[in-house]
């Protein structure tokens, strides 16, 4: 079985990332695993660490590459950029803090058969608390261990493998898997909105199975949170709200007012206030208008 699993790294070397951690100590049996590390900013690489980690790779026989572009671009732009290019079973995508077993890439290999396969997420902060995957309608009703249909549930994009036959029905229907609009937050949200809706795809079985840890944003308190995080919560909020409504062309003035009261709500500063009006007008995240080279090269490469 050939599986892609991309890691996004953000302001961390790649032998502090806990996501290259646990899957430099995967069972890898009977599976050719190419792992994808993408530098997101906003520095680059140190040499040393780039020279150690290949060698890593190389020992366990992991095909790896890595690219880097320190512009912090939109999420979803990355995803389609490899999950077009790349030939695979299953694309995995992670975050640079999740925490897999040694099994998660077998439970891939062993039910292959399913359009989807996810972990029950648990937050490092609370790691008795189950998350995700939940109802797609009630957030607070968590998905067991098992089989479920892909039409109702949502969970997060770090350690959910896509199989390419639910790549092939989102692109045939839709012409795109990740929604390019919308940039950091709630990139899962929308993915799990255009399965809902393509009934292609919204009756495919999916699994949840094994358990990852992950650093959750939802269990950090609104005072812990920095500008930039309400700000970017803020635009994934505002454009949940264009997207799901069912005439976003005739909304803008009724989302004009809800941007207002978000600044008092979510207490944004002036600046981010205009960022987040400029979101209403574009319909976008800001950060989407950065593209990706198709011929972009990784900075270094192994190929066994």
């Amino acid at each position: 079985m050939k599986i892609n699993a991309l890691v996004v790294l953000y302001n961390s070397s790649l032998s502090d990332s806990m996501t290259l951690k646990s899957i430099l100590n995967s069972d890898l049996n009977e599976i050719e695993l190419n792992l994808v590390i993408w530098n997101n900013g906003s520095v680059l690489l140190d040499e040393y660490d780039i020279s150690n980690f290949l060698k890593l790779c190389n020992s366990k026989k992991i095909n790896s590459s890595i690219f880097q572009d320190i512009r912090n671009i939109s999420l979803s732009r990355i995803y389609n950029h490899f999950i077009y290019q790349l030939n695979y079973d299953f694309f995995v995508i992670f975050d640079q803090d999740s925490m897999i077993d040694s099994y998660f890439f077998q439970y891939i290999h062993c039910n292959s058969n399913y359009a989807m396969i996810c972990p029950a997420v648990y937050p490092k902060q609370r790691d008795e608390k189950h998350c995700f995957p939940c109802d797609y309608e009630l957030k607070d009703q968590v998905i067991s261990t098992g089989k479920f249909s892909l039409g109702d549930i949502r969970t997060i994009n770090s350690g959910t493998a896509i199989s390419k036959q639910l790549v092939n029905i989102l692109l045939t229907n839709h012409h795109y898997v990740f929604d390019e609009k919308f940039a950091f937050y709630h990139t899962d949200h929308r993915f799990f909105d255009l399965i809902h809706e393509t009934p292609e795809a919204a009756t495919l079985d999916g699994l949840c199975i094994g358990r990852m840890y992950h650093d959750m944003t939802c269990e950090v308190s609104f005072k812990e949170q920095n500008q930039r995080t309400r700000l970017e919560i803020a635009y994934a909020k505002m454009l949940l709200r264009i997207y799901r409504s069912k005439n976003p062309k005739n909304e803008i003035r009724r989302n004009l007012i809800y941007a207002y009261k978000m600044k008092h709500k979510d207490n944004l500063n002036f600046r981010s206030f205009i960022m987040l009006i400029k979101c209403v007008i574009f319909k976008r995240h800001p950060r989407s208008f950065y593209n990706i080279d198709k011929n972009i090269k990784p900075t270094n490469q192994t190929c066994l």
